[in-house]
């Protein structure tokens, strides 16, 4: 990867899944702890959640949800994945692991046009 890929804009985006029943509790606890606790960590420029409406998205579940991260660096998303988001991803498995899916995908911008 080249120098200029390794400082371009980056997504880093988190499918999520958890059954209906538990839907209305885990977006309050996603909207109101999870995410800001993310933001707070100073490396996520910022977030946005979507509801999945349509997707061809592979695997044995599909995604509710896509939350977009917005970061500034590949470097930011290492300082993330290897510092808080350790924390936040163990977090988010005790209380949704056993009942939820969660898939990520990072995005590095090539090109704008």
């Amino acid at each position: 990867m080249s120098q200029a890929q390794q400082r371009a804009p980056v997504r880093y985006i988190v499918f999520t899944w958890v059954p209906d029943e538990r839907l209305e509790e885990w977006n309050a606890w996603h909207n109101d702890v999870h995410i800001p606790e993310v933001l707070a960590t100073g490396l996520m420029r910022s977030a946005r959640k979507y509801r999945v409406h349509e997707t061809s998205f592979a695997g044995e579940w599909q995604p509710q949800y896509a939350t977009v991260y917005e970061l500034d660096s590949l470097d930011d998303v290492q300082a993330y994945v290897n510092g808080p988001g350790q924390t936040l991803r163990e977090d988010y498995h005790r209380h949704y692991g056993a009942v939820g899916r969660i898939a990520r995908m990072v995005l590095v911008e090539e090109r704008q046009f």
